[in-house]
């Protein structure tokens, strides 16, 4: 493990107790009985707890795992604790990203890639001929994948991302 990275556990739990509230509140409003009461350790030995606690193992430096699967298990935890019931899709304020799970599941997001596939947002500006505030616009809403690193508080751009918004202009623009 790096030295001066948290082991997360306090970050879990409260997410883990915060689904778990919101879980009995809409039991509660469906059918009461069939609530049935579980322990932190319960919460911890789920699906949702051994997925955080995979993400903070690569958080941590501690495990690596294909990037495919830390992205489905980083969306997984996203989708649960920012998609509300009635939407067609769900937000991630950015203000989340401050908290100490939101710095877990992005420093995770930021191990799984290899540094080649990630642009700085200055640079993803110049290569799409916009300006930095669209990139963050794109950003918020999903158009362009993000990772951050928490270490140097800098932002990445998924280089991926970047090649295919060129080539869909591209081909729009040779279509008029």
């Amino acid at each position: 493990m790096e030295s001066g990275l948290p082991d997360y556990q306090a970050a879990i739990d409260d997410a883990l107790q915060l689904v778990y509230s919101q879980h009995h509140r809409l039991i509660s409003q469906l059918h009461p009985e069939s609530f049935r009461e579980l322990t932190l350790g319960d919460l911890q030995k789920g699906p949702l707890g051994l997925d955080l606690q995979r993400l903070a193992a690569l958080a941590r430096g501690e495990a690596r795992e294909p990037k495919d699967l830390v992205l489905s298990a980083i969306d997984a935890v996203l989708q649960v604790l920012f998609w509300p019931a009635a939407a067609e899709d769900y937000t991630v304020p950015r203000s989340f990203w401050d908290t100490d799970l939101g710095r877990m599941l992005a420093l995770a997001k930021y191990r799984a890639y290899d540094p080649t596939e990630l642009v700085s947002i200055g640079s993803a500006a110049q290569q799409l001929g916009v300006t930095r505030p669209t990139i963050y616009r794109w950003m918020d809403d999903r158009t362009l994948n993000y990772v951050r690193d928490d270490m140097s508080g800098r932002t990445f751009v998924v280089r991926r991302d970047i090649d295919n918004l060129k080539r869909v202009a591209a081909e729009l623009s040779a279509q008029g």
